[in-house]
C-alpha cells in the first residue's frame, strides 16, 4: 500500500510542471493580445483614418459644414475604431438637428444623415415645440418668423401640440388662425386668435366649449369685433365687444352665460 500511494504521488509531481506552463503560457497570451489592443487602438487612426464626412438630409438652419467640423471634433478614432454612439450624441446635440444616424463606408469614409426638427409653433417666448411635443431652444435666440405661440410647463408640451393642432384644423374651416394658445398650472385654457378675439376655455369641458365658439362664430362676427368670448359657462357665454360695434348680440349671450357657472 506505501509503494502504490509513493507512485501516485510521484504521477501528480510529474504531471505538475505541464500544468503551470500551460497556466503561464495562457496568462503570457493573455496580455499579448493586450497588448496587440493597445497597439491597434492607437496605430489604427494612422494607418485607417477617416478622410471624408459625408452628410445627407435635408438641412435648413445648419450647414454640412457646421456638421462635418462639429463631428470632425469628436473623433476618437480612425474608420474602424471611431465610437459612432458618440458621434452621434454630437450630432444630436446642435439644436436644430432632431435624428442622426452614422455608418462606416469602407476604406475611409462617414456617412452621417441627419433630420432637422419642424417646429410648429414658438415656446413659452425663448423656445420652439415640434408636433411631438419636443422643445428645443436655438442658439442665439434665432427664431422662425409668423409661428404661434404655446405657453405652458414644458412637461404639458406634448399635450399643448396635440391640441393646437386639432383646433388649428378646426377653426381653419371657419377661416380663423391661432395667434396664441396656453394653460396655466391650474388647467385654465385661453386661445387667441390672429383676428384678435380672446377665447376663455376655463379648466374642463374645451372641447364643448371651443365647439360652441365655433357653432356661434357667424352670429358674433356679423354682430361685430369680439374682442373676449368668455365660454366658461355650462349653457352659454359672454362676449366683451370692440367699441362701435353693435351690442345686441351680446345682450343675449350675456344673458344664457349667466344662466351656468365658470370653471
Amino acid at each position: 500500500m506505501a509503494e502504490v500511494k509513493t507512485r501516485v504521488r510521484r504521477r501528480l509531481g510529474e504531471a505538475s510542471p505541464p500544468a503551470r506552463l500551460r497556466a503561464v503560457l495562457g496568462l503570457l497570451l493573455i496580455l499579448a493580445m493586450v497588448v496587440g489592443a493597445w497597439q491597434f487602438g492607437r496605430w489604427e487612426p494612422r494607418l485607417l483614418p477617416v478622410r471624408v464626412i459625408e452628410v445627407e438630409g435635408e438641412l435648413h438652419h445648419h450647414s454640412s459644414r457646421l456638421l462635418e467640423a462639429t463631428i470632425s471634433r469628436r473623433l476618437n478614432g480612425g474608420i474602424l475604431t471611431t465610437d459612432l454612439v458618440a458621434l452621434k450624441v454630437a450630432a444630436e446635440e446642435l439644436p436644430w438637428v432632431g435624428r442622426a444616424s452614422l455608418r462606416r463606408v469602407w476604406p475611409d469614409r462617414l456617412q452621417v444623415r441627419v433630420e432637422e426638427h419642424r417646429p410648429i409653433a414658438r415656446w413659452n417666448g425663448d423656445g420652439l415645440v415640434t408636433a411631438e411635443g419636443i422643445i428645443f431652444r436655438p442658439r442665439g435666440g434665432e427664431m422662425p418668423v409668423g409661428l404661434p405661440l404655446l405657453g405652458a410647463e414644458d412637461d404639458r408640451a406634448p399635450d399643448l401640440a396635440a391640441r393646437y393642432l386639432q383646433w388649428r384644423d378646426e377653426l381653419m374651416l371657419i377661416g380663423h388662425l391661432i395667434q396664441a394658445l396656453s394653460v396655466d398650472r391650474r388647467g385654465d385654457w385661453r386661445l387667441e386668435l390672429v383676428m384678435g378675439t380672446e377665447l376663455r376655455l376655463g379648466t374642463g369641458a374645451v372641447e364643448q366649449r371651443l365647439a360652441r365658439f365655433i357653432a356661434s362664430a357667424p352670429q358674433l362676427e356679423a354682430a361685430g369685433q369680439p374682442l373676449v368670448v368668455d365660454l366658461r359657462y355650462s349653457n352659454g357665454f359672454a362676449v366683451q365687444w370692440e367699441r362701435n360695434s353693435d351690442t345686441g348680440f351680446r345682450a343675449s349671450s350675456d344673458r344664457s352665460g349667466r344662466s351656468g357657472h365658470r370653471g
